[in-house]
C-alpha cells in the first residue's frame, strides 16, 4: 500500500470518503494540472502525472474526477475570468465586448490550446459535454443572454428576437475558426460579426484581402 504525501491511501475509496475534498490537495491538483497541460498539453497530460506533480496518490485524483477531461474541464474553469455582466449603455458595445471575450478564450489565453484537443473528448463522453456546457459555456452565455434580453427591452432589437440563435452564430464563428477552419481569429471578425448581427451587413474585403473591420 502506497502512503502519498497528502496521507491518503490508494485502496478504493468509501462513499463518505469520496465526497470530501481535502481544499489543499484540490487546489494542488488542478495547479498541477496547469503546469502540466502547459508543458506537456492535453493529449499526453496523464492522471499520474498530475498525481505526481501535486504530491497526492492517484486515487485521490480519481476520486475527485473519473477522467482526464473532467479534470482538465475543471482546471480551465479555474483559470478563467468570473464572466461579469456587460453593461456599456450601447448594444454594439456589448456585443463587441462580449465576441471579444469569447475570443480571448477561445484563440489567444491559456485555454486556446486545450479547448481544440478537448473537443475531441467532448464529442465521445456526454457527461465531460454536460460539464463543459455547464462550468465552461453557460456561466458565459448567460451574461450574453442578458444583454440581448436587455436590448429587446430597450427596443435596440425586436422584441421577437431568437436571442439564443444569434449567440450561436457569433459563437459558432469563432468556434469552427479556432476548431476547424484554422482561419485567423482577430479584432476585425469581432466587429464584422457585430456589423452583421445588428445592421445585417454583410461582411466585405478591403483590396489587400483583408477583412473591413470599419464600423
Amino acid at each position: 500500500m502506497t502512503i502519498p504525501v497528502d496521507g491518503e491511501t490508494d485502496d478504493p475509496p468509501t462513499t463518505a470518503r469520496r465526497r470530501r475534498r481535502n481544499p489543499h490537495s484540490h487546489q494542488s491538483i488542478l495547479a498541477a494540472t496547469s503546469e502540466l497541460l502547459g508543458e506537456v498539453g492535453y493529449t499526453a497530460l496523464t492522471m499520474e502525472g498530475v498525481a505526481a506533480r501535486a504530491g497526492v496518490g492517484k486515487a485521490t485524483v480519481y476520486r475527485w474526477w473519473p477522467t482526464k477531461g473532467a479534470l482538465v474541464v475543471e482546471t480551465l474553469s479555474a483559470q478563467l475570468p468570473a464572466p461579469e455582466p456587460i453593461d456599456t449603455g450601447e448594444l454594439r458595445q456589448d456585443l463587441l465586448t462580449a465576441i471579444r471575450r469569447a475570443v480571448q478564450i477561445l484563440a489567444v489565453g491559456p485555454a486556446a490550446a486545450v479547448i481544440p484537443a478537448l473537443a475531441a473528448d467532448l464529442s465521445s463522453d456526454p457527461a465531460m459535454a454536460e460539464q463543459f456546457r455547464a462550468q465552461i459555456i453557460r456561466p458565459r452565455r448567460t451574461v450574453v443572454l442578458e444583454v440581448l434580453q436587455r436590448a429587446t427591452r430597450t427596443g435596440e432589437l425586436p422584441a421577437d428576437v431568437d436571442t439564443e440563435l444569434l449567440l450561436d452564430i457569433y459563437a459558432g464563428a469563432v468556434f469552427y475558426r479556432v476548431l476547424v477552419s484554422g482561419e485567423p481569429v482577430t479584432d476585425g471578425l469581432a466587429v464584422q460579426l457585430v456589423n452583421l448581427l445588428i445592421d445585417g451587413k454583410t461582411p466585405v474585403t478591403r483590396p489587400d484581402g483583408h477583412a473591413d473591420s470599419a464600423h
